[in-house]
């Protein structure tokens, strides 16, 4: 009995020992492993609540981009972006206003990738239409006045609604919008109606 009861004791020693060096590896910081929140690389500045603007060759605003926090990563010379607001100005019409959940710009600048939901609207125009999309991962290329999704999108211009997967957006002085596929459109009758 002695000789069982021994065992019994050491078997037990033997597993919380065991137990115990596994919960503090658990619970110990590894100091050697790359941290997962900056597995993009090391930040060489960052900045909050920015706004920048572009002016064309009269010194009106062309665009104005807004983020409420930019990191910039120096090993590729990419940026990111949270919550950017990008405004595109055109002279004699409404600008369209360009809003998504985060962005990325890789060096060079010239094309940017909207992350997550995108929201693109413009106020209503001298013919009195507005106009909303909405979407999911744009590339956007701002000097351009040209943006593609291959996601589900969303476009609302009452009295008319459109829905597809995929689209290719001109913003320019004669906007044109493609829908890719599987599109429908909606006319609302009564909203065209004169009472």
């Amino acid at each position: 009995m002695r000789d069982q009861g021994t065992l019994r004791w050491s078997v037990t020693l033997v597993t919380l020992a065991v137990l115990s060096g596994w919960l503090a590896s658990l619970l110990t910081p590894r100091q050697n492993q790359p941290d997962t929140a900056r597995s993009a690389g090391r930040i060489d500045y960052y900045s909050r609540d920015v706004t920048r603007t572009v002016l064309d060759e009269s010194g009106n605003p062309r665009q104005t981009l807004k983020a409420s926090m930019l990191h910039h990563y120096p090993e590729d010379d990419h940026t990111e972006l949270m919550e950017p607001a990008l405004t595109l100005y055109q002279a004699h019409q409404t600008p369209w206003v360009i809003q998504a959940e985060t962005a990325v710009l890789p060096a060079g600048g010239e094309i940017i990738y909207l992350n997550g939901a995108v929201h693109i609207s413009r106020a209503a125009d001298a013919e009195g239409r507005k106009l909303e999309i909405l979407t999911r991962n744009v590339r956007l290329k701002p000097d351009q006045d040209y943006a593609e999704t291959s996601e589900y999108i969303e476009l609302s211009s009452p009295p008319d609604r459109l829905s597809g997967k995929g689209a290719e957006v001109h913003f320019g002085d004669d906007v044109k919008i493609r829908l890719l596929s599987e599109v429908r459109r909606k006319h609302d009758a009564k909203k065209t109606a004169n009472p």
